[in-house]
Formats: structure tokens, C-alpha cells, sequence
């Protein structure tokens, strides 16, 4: 039975940090939850399952050389990606200062000039900043949500404009599609369809439609069909992507029905009127 080691520990104003061995396997936690892991032998691979899926952009956007990716954690999708795609440049912002330290320190993430990584809040970087990308990946948390502020509408439309032509935004949502527990992620599933002409939703775990999964959402205004979609993965981008079983990717394609009639789309809160004076 392998035994913890904890290697850090440090509490932040955002986060309680830590970092544990568990035999092979480094595993970066904030309180009780994994946030991200590594092999200690095989750095670039991960035993979270849902980071392969934030390579399926590509499948939408062949020619992304572009990536901007809000929310950091030990950086197993930022670090892949600029070892597998040498024309790909990678901008990051990660809320936490004492994370992008851990990241390079206890998880091997380049200092390299192809990845700025930026010190700020996801939303108040993409307000001030010029220029576009290819690919926007929303990977941020509070616990196991994402923060409201990176799902709202006039959020979005921020994104869509900072995306260069049929560019796509990517999130990490933990949801369901069905059940009791499916409001959140239907929700922003129909705001994303406010925003976006296609919104397609990969299952990243099997057997969960109720209960609560990894789920890779990417909305977009690429004219791409299902099939067309789904030929893009079993080819693995014309061989570009090599993360492990993305050729099968499509069998994860979800094609339910969701149901968005009963839910809202998501938008910010009315801003408080300034109070006259006589």
C-alpha cells in the first residue's frame, strides 16, 4: 500500500496548497479536492482523464497556433501542449501567484517563451486585453465550480470577441446532462447557445449522466458536422494529436437531448445605481 508523502503545503489567500507523492503519482490538492496530477516518470501524462479532452479544439480548429488558457492548477494541459504543438504559443492566466510557483516548481511547466503566464483574474485580463486567439480554455474553479463570473453571457461575448475566425471556446465543467443534478451544467449549455452556433459536449467519464462527470463543452462557429467532427478525431488532426485514445473520442461525443426550456441563461448581476443627492 503506497503511503502520502507530502512534499508542500501552504495556504494562500485563494487556496490551502498541497502537494503529495503517492507512490508514482504527484497529486496537487486544494483543501480536500485534486486538482491536478503528474507521473513522477512520465511528467507530460496525467491520470486526470479530462485533460486529453481539452486537445479536442484542434479537432474544430485545425490551424490554432494561439491558446489562451484561464486556470492553471499544476498545468497538465498547458505543459502537454506546448511539448506536442512547437507552432502553438500559450498565454495563461492563473488567479493565484503562490500556483504558478507550484506549477513550475513541484510540476515541471516550462519557463519558456512560448508560455506567458499572467498574474490576474481570468475576466479582467480578457477586458483589457488586444489581440485574438484561436482557442480559449476555461479550466477554473472555486472547490468544484466554476466562478459564475466566467459563465455569464456578457462573459462570453467577451470571449467570442477576443476568438479569431471559427475559433473555439473550451470549458471543464462538473455536471450531468440529466437529472437532479443537471441544472447548472443545461444552463450553460444554453448560454453558450446564445452565443455560439455549435456547442458540442464530450462525457469524459462513462456511466455518470446523472450523478455528476468531468464534461468538455466547446462552442464555437466552426461549420464542422458531427461526422465530420468525429472523422477529425479518429485521424487525430491529420496525426497532430498524440494524447492517449483521442482517435475514440467521438464514442464520447454526447448526443442526448438537453433540455435548456426550464433553465436560465446565465448573466451578470444588475450592476447597483449610484444613489442621487439633493
Amino acid at each position: 500500500m503506497n503511503l502520502v508523502n507530502l512534499v508542500y503545503s501552504h495556504s494562500s489567500p485563494y487556496h490551502d496548497i498541497h502537494v503529495e507523492d503517492l507512490g508514482y503519482l504527484r497529486v496537487l490538492r486544494f483543501e480536500r479536492n485534486r486538482q491536478s496530477s503528474m507521473y513522477l516518470d512520465a511528467p507530460f501524462d496525467t491520470d486526470f482523464e479530462y485533460p486529453a479532452y481539452l486537445h479536442t479544439p484542434l479537432a474544430l480548429k485545425p490551424d490554432a497556433t494561439r491558446t489562451l488558457v484561464i486556470g492553471l492548477g499544476g498545468g497538465s494541459v498547458v505543459k502537454r501542449m506546448w511539448r506536442d504543438y512547437q507552432d502553438m504559443t500559450l498565454d495563461v492566466v492563473e488567479l493565484d501567484p503562490e500556483i504558478v510557483e507550484v506549477a513550475h516548481r513541484f510540476f515541471e511547466l516550462p519557463r519558456d517563451p512560448r508560455i506567458r503566464v499572467v498574474v490576474d483574474d481570468g475576466r479582467a485580463f480578457l477586458e483589457t486585453a488586444t489581440g485574438n486567439w484561436d482557442i480559449v480554455i476555461v479550466d477554473a474553479f472555486d472547490e468544484d465550480r466554476v466562478p459564475r463570473s466566467l459563465t455569464t453571457e456578457e462573459f462570453l461575448r467577451l470571449v467570442r470577441d477576443r476568438l479569431s475566425a471559427d475559433g473555439v471556446v473550451a470549458y471543464n465543467f462538473i455536471g450531468a446532462p440529466t437529472g437532479d443534478h443537471s441544472k447548472p451544467f443545461r444552463s450553460l449549455y444554453r448560454t453558450l447557445s446564445n452565443v455560439w452556433r455549435h456547442v458540442w459536449v464530450f462525457m469524459t467519464d462513462e456511466g455518470l449522466l446523472t450523478e455528476g462527470a468531468n464534461l468538455i463543452l466547446l462552442g464555437t462557429d466552426a461549420d464542422v458536422s458531427a461526422d465530420e467532427l468525429r472523422a477529425r478525431l479518429a485521424g487525430r488532426v491529420g496525426g497532430k494529436v498524440s494524447v492517449p485514445a483521442f482517435d475514440r473520442f467521438g464514442e464520447d461525443l454526447y448526443t442526448g437531448e438537453i433540455r435548456t426550456g426550464d433553465v436560465p441563461i446565465i448573466v451578470d448581476p444588475p450592476r447597483a445605481s449610484p444613489r442621487r443627492t439633493r
